[in-house]
């Protein structure tokens, strides 16, 4: 350091030689004149212990801000120079360590030297590259910068587009709720305004003494004519035979036989089988009225068709009903 640097002086602060804005943080690499440093009372005074304790006080104020200043604390004093939890060592080297700097009236210590070095760094206004040219992997941390950022401007615009359509398909949505809305209101408006109308005729109507005359009441159509197939069929489903006017057996049956013909069959049937039977069984007796299911399936001789007179009458109970 230069001879000329004065002793660590509290007694009158002085205004600070650097500007409180001045911020060399990202500077890599401290400038040091060797010469001068060599022919200062410093190189000569200070011990090993007490020169190393220097050097890192100095090269700690660069990364101060304002930059070339340290903090007026003794205890981080202690710990920037490498003596924390070591006070009384510290003690020992404090005073060749802060060879040179003094306290100014924003509180802090400032060395002239250091705020050459600081001053003049500042005035070249451009920060020293992390790498050197010489740095083999200086390529490839450009390129891998240079990716990054082409990589984060594609997030950006991709967000950017899906915001966008997000808006649009917002905008379209509430679009088409207004467009509904207005549908609805115009259909209410355009029901209230007939029903208005209406009312306003009627009212015309009355006021003027208008008689209208009155449409007569629609006279109900003839309910359809009983068939004789429906007629027999609610017969046989009163006696417990399933049967519906629209089956081919029951049409069969009419064109073939007669009514009493037909029940008087049905009920020898029930006789045999019971009620529930279908009126397909019926239809076959008709056909073959001499066949019977004897035992041993003898057919006996065939006996005329069924007499409903000659038969006695038969109790159909009411679970023998079947509803189709």
């Amino acid at each position: 350091m230069p001879s000329d640097a004065q002793k660590l002086d509290c007694s009158a602060p002085s205004s600070p030689p650097v500007s409180a804005d001045i911020d060399l943080r990202s500077y890599c690499w401290m400038k040091l004149d060797l010469s001068r440093l060599h022919s200062s009372d410093f190189i000569h005074l200070a011990s090993n212990e007490e020169f190393g304790a220097a050097v890192k006080l100095w090269t700690e104020s660069m990364r101060q801000v304002p930059a070339g200043s340290l903090p007026n604390d003794d205890r981080i004093l202690a710990c920037l120079a490498g003596y924390r939890g070591s006070p009384r060592r510290w003690r020992k080297v404090k005073t060749i360590a802060l060879h040179g700097f003094s306290l100014c009236s924003d509180g802090r210590l400032y060395h002239p030297v250091l705020a050459e070095m600081v001053l003049d760094a500042w005035g070249n206004k451009t920060q020293q590259p992390t790498s050197t040219p010489s740095d083999p992997r200086a390529k490839d941390r450009e390129r891998l910068r240079r990716w990054r950022a082409a990589q984060r401007a594609k997030q950006e615009s991709a967000q950017s587009i899906r915001t966008e359509e997000a808006h649009s398909t917002q905008a379209d949505e509430t679009i088409e709720t207004s467009q509904g809305r207005f549908t609805e209101t115009f259909h209410r408006k355009e029901g209230e305004g007939e029903k208005r109308e209406r009312r306003n005729v009627s009212d015309v109507s009355e006021t003027v003494g208008e008689t209208f005359q009155e449409t007569p009441p629609t006279e109900p159509s003839p309910l359809p004519t009983a068939t004789r197939e429906g007629t027999l069929c609610k017969k046989l489903r009163a006696l417990g035979v399933r049967a519906a006017p629209h089956m081919v057996v029951v049409q069969e049956m009419c064109a073939r036989h007669s009514d009493e013909h037909i029940l008087a069959a049905a009920e020898i049937a029930l006789e045999k089988k019971g009620g529930g039977i279908h009126v397909g069984y019926i239809s076959a007796m008709l056909k073959d009225p001499g066949k019977s299911s004897g035992k041993g399936g003898k057919s006996q001789p065939a006996a005329g068709p069924p007499n409903r007179s000659l038969l006695p009458p038969v109790a159909v109970a009411k679970s023998h009903y079947v509803r189709l």
